[in-house]
């Protein structure tokens, strides 16, 4: 059976990748294949890569007379094929070599099936791999099919692009022939920042979608690579969604009665499709957040900027302020040269190998004679005088990161006996991870040593001291010395640098004699002398402790109605607990419920002494219910427990009882489990997600966690209020919950930080296990108090953040190389913000800058003057697009926080606690005049109403404000005491070495304007001018062009990366370029950053006479008149040469005041820098 012919077409524009894009296409297994290059460069490099090409594929290859844009030359490319199918190629990317088989064969196994896709993965400008964003992020478990109505309908409500680009796709050419002439428009109405998503729009309403989870494309993208029109206009893509889902609702294709959410997925066979509804943002999300982290690339990204190692090398060389360190390389008999070798090259690579010593000492991994050992330790350190020590083992190796955070970090830890640090372990996979530690932890290291025992950098008289007494074993010795250390010094004698010090194997989990006796030894010290040391899991280990008496223990249930939980929490409890002597407290909050107010009645009829009702007739208030509960508790011992919890193990309490009875324990917390058997509750993260929030939610019952913290038992900061016992002496010490500030919320965490700060231990134990609803409690709100519980609940975050912020942003129980914003926990945060080489001295001052885009503003007012400061030596620091919750921005702790176009009220929420929490200095940053949008303008319908409002209360929050324009700060002159204006630079990076333009090289004038789709009202002054001059002169047109000009324009070239736009917009040659704009407050406002742009090519300019315009700058300006925009024109192509001239006085202008040279720097030092 002959396979039918696909027709691989390609839209080509750019000539760098094209010759891979080409090999990839003729490398396809699928064997009936023909080739369509239509081509729009200017230059005659992509025809010389097809000239050049050895393929057995026919190749139809077409140079387009007039460049026609991305649209209209896939389209024609399409009418040229001759396939069944049409496989979309754009000229920098790339196909793998099965991707044509695969889709063709789903394709063809059903006729339903209207548009083809997978999985595809980005590449950048070399050709390696780039880790996912959102969008490309596959939100699904398996290959599936899609309905195509709901794929519709979620588009034109929340346009993400999921499905692919083009390259990705494969679809029926009969298919988009019916389309129309252009397959990139809707309703007439061509969509051109999301024409890809028009066209697939189109096949959609014929069918069904097909996404393969195998990664069959891969997208090529530049660090930086975003649209040229994005650049040239802020929020462009804003124009073109509207457009796109105003256009499907014209048609009728959407569910109007749907928000969009939720698709129609079936796994993808040959049988009927079974669809179930899919979230599908959540489902991106989830995918995104929750993808595994690249270490190695996390690693690579840890290196010195030339300015960090120029300050680093000042530190060690001029003011001696680093600490040297003595390793002892651990050898046997048994060892390999080669693993020596290894270890020993890694610290050699080191650039600071004065702050470094390492010795070879032998360890056997027996049972070792101890005078021996220590003689040799002894003998080593008596002839060094470094003030740390660390031990090694063959095959490990040094991470350059690690060390310099080493040197740096421990001058203050002065106090310290033993500093952990952090590892990198090879899996038994190949694969490598990270092992991010906690701060000193007992219980974890008591139950997981083998996780928690290696590379600390011990104080090296400290070792000496501790050493003496208990060194027993080789192998385990650091387990031995930190267990003494916390004997003799407390536990406030440990440190930890969060930062990888070395990569070595992942421990092996096993049971040993050695660490028994090990922590047998340690417990009987601690007077514990017949503490049993379990092992329920190779190399995890449990602690029965012997305490030779059973406490009361009340067990105090709030409620209100819900019978059902009521009564299975109560029975379940009564019927399963194995440990007799509790009593329980049911406390009535205000029960109505006829059948509650029954079964409480006969409840408070029974034996007192087992079970008692107590009322709490006030307002909800959870902290007062547990308080008055408290005071009327008869046991020793409290437990705190939720309605809405059920027991499902008999020994949940005596577990909780055998930690809680330790004198160093204040609290201690259950494994909670879902109905459905997953994670509730295993310990609280300080700062996740906020305040505080739950890590591992969802995951199995049986999961081991993040280093395996799911099968131990740990101290964490913080646990839920939910299943808790405490001490009453303890909760009456502290005060009990906090019945003002945290009424509802935050209460448990408010205790747990007072227990803790009052010196006690809080454990959580993964052998006492719950049932736990969740939330269930507090579901059915009455609808009018949802504003005010929303408000309490602002409330009660801020009174967190008031009270404990410090600790929120540093939880000794996770780790700063952590994220605090994806969801669960443990997960690597962003190098860029965790990766803090100078943090320990702070020489130069943290700047944290947070631009409204990537594109525009956000590059020529944020990201390059930050790189040109952060370059100088001036400042440190980190760009974030997304703003930083309270805890997170506290844990960064910059001196600066920089703020471009704040608006909406999700971002004045975050700068109003910024104002509140944080000691940084605020600047706030605006380009545009965005209340006068010109009524023509397309990004006019997406602005608040109230934007100006917004940006008045923002500014409320700041210290400065930094406008462009000498007219901006003149509108805001009375909305903040402190404005700076510092006009827009051209970087020298990007602007400073362009080619020299070429003129005259056509038979017309080359005219040209660049812009994007916001300049409506501006081309509509020179709409006839276009027209009527259309025959003299060639119009080239760069980022828009509105079809009402298409026929009289020349050439219109398509947006390009913005790195490539400088080169881009100078390869033009024009012979003149023009700058329209209207006369409105708008404008007024606006830079002169078109004219720069225009200048540094060497462009003469014709501009309109606004004040935008005004100035210095040695352009022609003109009235908005029909007659002098006509006149000045042709006025320059009356004399060529003068007009070069001008174009040349202008670059000449624009090189000497307009660039961001050490002049400009300094301005924007002073204005983002307080002073």
């Amino acid at each position: 059976m002959k396979l039918p012919l696909v027709s691989i077409v390609i839209p080509a524009f750019k000539s760098k990748f094209i010759r891979q894009a080409i090999e990839s296409a003729t490398s396809q297994d699928y064997p009936n294949l023909e080739i369509i290059v239509c081509d729009d460069c200017h230059t005659d490099e992509i025809n010389e890569v097809i000239q050049g090409l050895s393929t057995s594929i026919p190749v139809l290859y077409e140079k387009n007379k007039i460049n026609l844009g991305e649209r209209y030359n896939l389209a024609k490319a399409v009418r040229l094929s001759s396939g069944k199918y049409i496989k979309f190629l754009y000229d920098d990317d790339v196909l793998e070599t099965n991707c044509i088989s695969a889709l063709v064969e789903v394709a063809e196994s059903d006729a339903g099936i209207s548009l083809v896709s997978s999985r595809r993965r980005l590449i950048d400008e070399a050709g390696r791999f780039l880790p996912d964003i959102p969008a490309t992020s596959y939100p699904f478990d398996s290959s599936v099919r899609i309905d195509g109505s709901s794929c519709i309908t979620n588009l034109a409500r929340r346009p993400i692009n999921y499905i692919g680009e083009p390259s990705s796709v494969l679809c029926r050419r009969e298919d988009i022939l019916q389309i129309g002439p252009d397959p990139m428009s809707l309703d007439g109405t061509p969509i051109d920042w999301i024409g890809d998503l028009a066209m697939y729009v189109n096949l959609l309403h014929r069918g069904d979608l097909a996404l393969l989870a195998e990664p069959l494309s891969r997208f090529r993208i530049s660090t930086l690579q975003f649209s040229n029109d994005a650049r040239l206009d802020k929020d462009i893509a804003n124009q073109d969604y509207a457009e796109f889902t105003e256009a499907i609702n014209r048609l009728q294709w959407s569910d109007r009665q749907s928000d969009g959410r939720l698709l129609l997925v079936a796994p993808l066979d040959l049988g009927a499709p079974a669809y179930r509804r899919i979230n599908l943002e959540k489902s991106i999300r989830d995918a995104y957040l929750l993808r595994p982290a690249d270490i190695n690339a996390w690693l690579a990204a840890r290196t010195l900027t030339p300015i960090q190692r120029e300050l680093v090398e000042r530190r060690a060389n001029e003011d001696r302020e680093l600490s040297e360190i003595l390793f002892f390389l651990l050898v046997d008999d048994t060892t390999e040269k080669e693993a020596i070798d290894t270890t020993l090259s890694s610290l050699a690579e080191f650039e600071y190998q004065q702050y470094l010593t390492i010795e070879k000492i032998s360890a056997s991994s027996a049972r070792i004679e101890k005078p021996n050992f220590l003689e040799k330790v002894g003998e080593v350190l008596s002839r060094h005088a470094s003030a740390w020590v660390g031990f090694v083992r063959p095959g490990e190796i040094f991470l350059p990161s690690g060390l310099l955070m080493a040197i740096s970090s421990l001058k203050g830890a002065d106090s310290c006996w033993a500093v952990s640090m952090d590892e990198v372990y090879r899996l038994a996979n190949g694969e490598t991870g990270g092992a991010f530690r906690p701060a000193f932890n007992l219980d974890y290291l008591l139950s997981f040593p083998s996780g928690n025992s290696r590379h600390w950098l011990f104080n090296s008289a400290k070792l000496r001291e501790s050493i003496v007494e208990c060194v027993t074993s080789s192998e385990w010795f650091e387990l031995e010395v930190l267990l003494r250390m916390a004997e003799l010094g407390g536990l406030d004698v440990f440190g930890h640098i969060s930062e990888p010090l070395t990569i070595s194997d992942a421990p092996v989990l096993e049971d040993t004699g050695e660490v028994h006796e090990i922590l047998s030894s340690h417990l009987a010290r601690r007077g514990y002398c017949d503490a049993r040391v379990l092992c329920d899991r190779p190399g995890r280990y449990k602690i029965v402790y012997p305490h030779g008496f059973e406490p009361m223990v009340s067990i105090i249930i709030p409620t209100r109605n819900q019978l059902p939980m009521l009564q299975r929490c109560v029975e379940t409890l009564l019927e399963e607990t194995e440990y007799s002597r509790y009593e329980i407290l049911i406390v009535d909050n205000r029960s109505d419920d006829p059948d509650a107010l029954a079964w409480l009645e006969g409840v408070s009829k029974l034996d007192e002494s087992k079970i008692r009702v107590v009322r709490y007739p006030e307002e909800f208030n959870f902290s007062a219910i547990n308080n008055m509960a408290v005071s009327q508790a008869r046991g020793e011992y409290l437990v705190l427990l939720n309605n809405d919890t059920a027991i499902i193990s008999k020994t949940w309490l005596k577990e909780m009882i055998n930690h809680a009875l330790r004198p160093e324990v204040g609290i201690v917390g259950s494994k909670l489990l879902f109905p459905d058997g997953s994670i509730q509750h295993a310990g609280v993260i300080l700062g996740l997600g906020g305040p505080a929030e739950h890590p591992f939610i969802g995951e199995a019952s049986d999961a081991p966690g993040y280093m395996h913290r799911l099968q131990v038992t740990q101290n964490y900061t913080a646990l839920t209020a939910a299943c808790l016992m405490i001490r009453k002496s303890v909760y009456v010490s502290v005060g009990g919950m906090d019945e003002t500030a945290f009424k509802v919320s935050y209460n448990d965490v408010d205790l747990c930080l007072k227990v803790r700060q009052a010196g006690y231990l809080l454990v959580w134990s993964p052998h006492s296990v719950v049932l736990h609803e969740g939330s269930v409690s507090q579901t059915h709100v009455d609808q009018s108090k949802q504003r005010e519980k929303r408000a309490r609940f602002v409330a009660e975050q801020d009174a967190m953040y008031s009270k404990w912020l410090p600790v929120l942003a540093r939880d000794p129980a996770y780790n700063r190389n952590l994220s605090l914003v994806k969801p669960g926990g443990f997960k690597l945060a962003d190098t860029s913000i965790s990766w803090r080489p100078l943090d320990s001295w702070r020489p130069l001052p943290v700047l944290l800058a947070h631009p409204a885009d990537l594109y525009g503003c956000g590059h020529y007012r944020v990201i390059q003057p930050f790189d040109a400061l952060r370059d100088k030596g001036i400042v440190d620091g980190a760009l974030s697009v997304g703003l930083m919750h309270v805890a997170d921005l506290e844990r960064y702790d910059p001196d600066v926080v920089l703020l471009q176009r704040q608006i909406g009220s999700d971002r004045l929420e975050a700068l109003r606690r910024m104002k509140a929490f944080s000691r940084a200095f605020k600047v706030y940053e605006l380009d545009d005049y965005l209340p006068g949008l010109p009524l023509k303008s397309a990004h006019r319908q997406h602005m608040p109403k109230d934007v100006l409002r917004s940006i008045k209360r923002g500014l409320s929050y700041v210290d400065r404000f930094v406008v462009s324009t000498s007219a901006l700060a003149d509108v805001f002159a009375a909305d903040h005491p402190s404005i700076h204006v510092v006009e827009n630079r051209l970087d020298p990076v990007w602007w400073g070495s362009l080619p020299e333009a070429t003129r005259r090289q056509s038979g017309k004038p080359r005219i040209g304007w660049a812009g994007g789709a916001s300049h409506t009202g501006d081309l509509e002054l020179v709409y006839d001018v276009v027209k009527d001059l259309s025959e003299e002169v060639d119009w080239v047109f760069f980022g828009m062009c509105p079809d009402k000009l298409r026929p009289h324009v020349h050439e219109f070239h398509a947006g390009v990366p913005i790195a490539q736009y400088p080169s881009k917009l100078a390869s033009l040659d024009l012979d003149l370029a023009i700058a329209p704009v209207e006369q409105n407050l708008f404008n007024e406002c606006k830079s002169n950053l078109r004219l720069l742009e225009y200048g540094i090519c060497g462009f003469p300019v014709v501009c309109s006479d606004v004040r935008c315009y005004q100035g210095q700058l040695p352009v022609t300006r003109v009235k908005n008149r029909y007659r002098d925009w006509v006149d000045a024109i042709r006025q320059h192509l009356a004399d060529p040469e003068a007009s070069e001239q001008a174009g040349r006085r202008l670059q000449a202008a624009v090189r000497r005041d307009w660039m961001l040279d050490e002049d400009a720097i300094a301005l924007w030092k002073k204005a983002w820098l307080q002073h």
